[in-house]
């Protein structure tokens, strides 16, 4: 029994942290956050290197900004087409892992859901 609970415990350690990064995700989606920031500042160097030694217009190197840009828009509206896919996969976890518990501890367990939720959008200010 011991280990059965050890077991338990580990598989809902593990799946609380794949739950917050998931839902982290969503919320800094959610927020307008890009998740590309952190592209952003190694991919134009490596992309310039795509030009280096070319001699660019201005104009060739307006419409390559602008193509940029729009590859970041897509991106964004890609992520935040799969919200509602990541929403479900949170969603089921929360189910799954409710189910494991016995049914005494199910009201204080979607007590404690619900706060988690409450708290999501006040954490990525």
């Amino acid at each position: 029994m011991k280990n059965r609970a050890r077991t338990v415990g580990i598989l809902l350690l593990a799946a609380t942290f794949s739950v917050g990064a998931l839902g982290g995700m969503a919320v800094e989606e959610a927020m307008g956050l890009d998740w590309f920031d952190f592209l952003d500042e190694d991919a134009a160097p490596s992309e310039d290197r795509l030009f280096a030694g070319m001699e660019l217009t201005g104009a060739q190197r307006a419409r390559i900004d602008e193509i940029r840009d729009l590859r970041e828009d897509r991106l964004e509206a890609y992520w935040a087409s799969r919200l509602p896919d990541i929403q479900r996969i949170v969603d089921q976890s929360y189910g799954d892992m409710r189910a494991v518990l016995p049914p005494d501890r199910h009201a204080d367990f979607d007590r404690r859901v619900r706060e988690l939720r409450a708290r999501a959008p006040a954490e990525g200010d």
